[in-house]
């Protein structure tokens, strides 16, 4: 069990934690085309393409950004296990929400996200895929989401849990990486590209992970 508590701390920890996941799905893409397709697509804030678009292959790349972000909602749900210290199961809860799973689980209704576009290419747009995407996203979203509201201790646990699923990374999160994406692809600005990726997109990576460095004890708020 552990105790939420929101501090201007634990919402700087909390946002390097979230960017930085929400640029590891993103590099996981462009890192998986480059090894399908033996050459460097093109990788911004929110859009990857690779070198082999068109290509049954290429899906892979498209597939990598989804199994890399469920695989960190387990790691995170297995951090919340009794034998880990309280900032560890801080840590778990944060990587679960971090991942976005109410978009990941919503999205696919609207013919969306990337495990749907992949499979309608690979298997056509039919209702049998459509339903099939929704229901193998909602059985493996669905656990380590129920150990996380299970793992809350505070009064009115279905409110904070609803308050982390559906607005506190989005808050706190999607704004940023939403406009640095507008400012280097709308804007141009440091859009230069090294290895397919734009400088902008680099230097955020790295200031997020300096500022993770230092921030990370914050996840635990009470330790803070």
């Amino acid at each position: 069990m552990i105790k939420l508590k929101i501090t201007w701390k634990y919402c700087i920890a909390f946002y390097c934690i979230g960017m930085l996941y929400a640029s590891l799905h993103e590099l996981i893409h462009h890192f998986a085309g480059y090894v399908v397709c033996g050459e460097w697509g093109v990788k911004t804030f929110n859009y990857f393409s690779t070198a082999c678009d068109g290509e049954p292959k290429a899906h892979i790349a498209t597939y990598a950004g989804p199994v890399f972000t469920f695989i960190m909602m387990y790691v995170g749900a297995y951090f919340l296990n009794e034998k880990f210290s309280n900032y560890k199961k801080h840590l778990g809860f944060a990587m679960i929400f971090a991942q976005i799973p109410l978009q990941r689980m919503v999205n696919p209704f609207f013919r969306m996200n990337d495990e749907y576009y992949a499979t309608a290419q690979l298997f056509g747009a039919t209702d049998i895929v459509y339903w099939s995407v929704i229901i193998i996203i909602w059985v493996i979203c669905i656990p380590p989401l129920v150990k996380a509201y299970k793992a809350i201790q505070n009064k009115h646990r279905i409110w904070w849990f609803l308050f982390y699923l559906a607005l506190f990374p989005y808050l706190l999160v999607g704004p940023f990486f939403m406009g640095l994406e507008y400012l280097m692809v709308h804007k141009e600005f440091l859009n230069q590209q090294i290895i397919g990726i734009g400088l902008l997109f680099i230097i955020n990576e790295v200031l997020t992970i300096v500022a993770y460095y230092f921030t990370k004890k914050y996840i635990d708020p009470f330790r803070a």
